[in-house]
C-alpha cells in the first residue's frame, strides 16, 4: 500500500509490507491479508508495523469494516454451508473482541449499536434469502426472511434497519425488530455500490457515474447526479459513497472524485 497526500496525490510514504490478497482500512490502520492467512495491521500516520497474527477459524480472513463502529469483523462459511464463524477484532491490536458461530451462510451487512448484520445467504444460488441481527453481548439473533431473495446484495445498517442492494438495482429497507420490510425501490440502475446512510437518506453510486439518493423511510428516489463516464464506459469496480462534512463524496467511471451538498438531492 502506499500513502497519499490528501491535497496533492503525492506519495508521502510507502511502508514496508507484505503481499496481500485483500486489504481494508479501519481506525487509523491498513490491514492487510497475506496468502498464508496471516494478517498485518499497518500505522497509517507512521507505516510502522502495529500487530501481525492469524485468526483460528478462519483460513484467509477478509475484514470488513463499518462506518461509526470500532470492531472489525471476519466471516468465514463451512464448507458445505452448514455454520458461519464470525470474529470481531479490535483494529489496533489485533485483539479478539468475540467469536461466534451461526447456522448457514453468512456474509457482513452492517453493525449499529453493537449488533452485527449479516446477510443468510442460499447455499445453491447464492441469494440473499434473509437478514440476521447477532447481539454479542447476549448471543442471541433474529432472523427476518425477505419477500423476495436478492443476487449480490450488499448491505449497511442504522439503528434497527438495514439497507441492501441487489445485482439487478433492487434497493430494500428490512426493520429487524418490527421483522418486516419496510420497503423496497427498483432503481433502474442494473448495479450498484453498497449503500450508506445517515438515517435519513440512503446513498449508492451507479456505474455510469450518477449518485442517487433515497428517503430512508419511504424508499422514494430523492435525486440524482448527471452520469459521468470515462472513455472506457461504464466502471468495473463501484466503491461506495463517503458521507463527510454535510456532504456526499463519490467515485466516476471519468476518474473524477465528487461532492454533493446532502441536503437538497433534488438540486443534483
Amino acid at each position: 500500500p502506499r500513502a497519499l497526500d490528501a491535497r496533492t496525490g503525492e506519495v508521502r510514504r510507502q511502508p514496508d509490507a507484505p503481499a496481500a490478497t485483500a486489504l481494508t482500512a479501519a481506525a487509523g490502520m491498513v490491514l492487510l491479508t497475506g496468502s498464508d492467512g496471516t494478517v498485518t495491521a499497518v500505522d497509517g500516520g507512521s507505516g510502522k508495523t502495529a500487530w501481525s497474527r492469524s485468526f483460528p477459524g478462519h483460513r484467509a480472513p477478509v475484514l470488513v469494516s463499518f462506518a461509526g463502529e470500532s470492531a472489525v469483523y471476519t466471516v468465514s462459511a463451512s464448507a458445505d454451508g452448514s455454520r458461519t464463524r464470525i470474529t470481531a477484532v479490535d483494529p489496533a491490536s489485533g485483539e479478539v473482541r468475540w467469536d461466534a458461530t451461526l447456522d448457514g451462510t453468512m456474509r457482513p451487512a452492517g453493525a449499529s449499536d453493537g449488533a452485527l448484520y449479516l446477510a443468510s445467504v442460499d447455499g445453491v444460488y447464492s441469494e440473499t434469502r434473509a437478514v440476521v441481527r447477532y447481539s454479542p453481548a447476549d448471543g442471541t439473533s433474529r432472523r427476518v426472511a425477505l419477500p423476495v431473495a436478492l443476487q449480490q446484495a450488499h448491505g449497511t445498517a442504522y439503528k434497527d434497519v438495514v439497507y441492501l442492494t441487489g445485482g439487478g438495482g433492487s434497493l430494500v429497507a428490512v426493520d429487524v425488530r418490527a421483522r418486516r420490510q419496510l420497503w423496497s425501490l427498483e432503481t433502474s440502475v442494473v448495479r450498484t455500490s453498497a449503500p450508506v446512510t445517515d438515517g435519513r437518506r440512503v446513498y449508492v453510486s451507479a456505474p455510469d457515474g450518477r449518485l442517487l439518493a433515497v428517503d430512508a423511510r419511504s424508499g422514494r428516489l430523492l435525486g440524482q447526479t448527471p452520469p459521468r463516464l470515462g472513455a472506457g464506459g461504464v466502471a468495473a469496480d463501484l466503491p461506495e459513497p463517503v458521507l463527510a462534512g454535510g456532504r456526499v463524496h463519490a467515485a466516476a467511471p471519468d476518474g473524477t472524485v465528487f461532492a454533493v451538498d446532502a441536503r437538497d438531492p433534488s438540486a443534483w
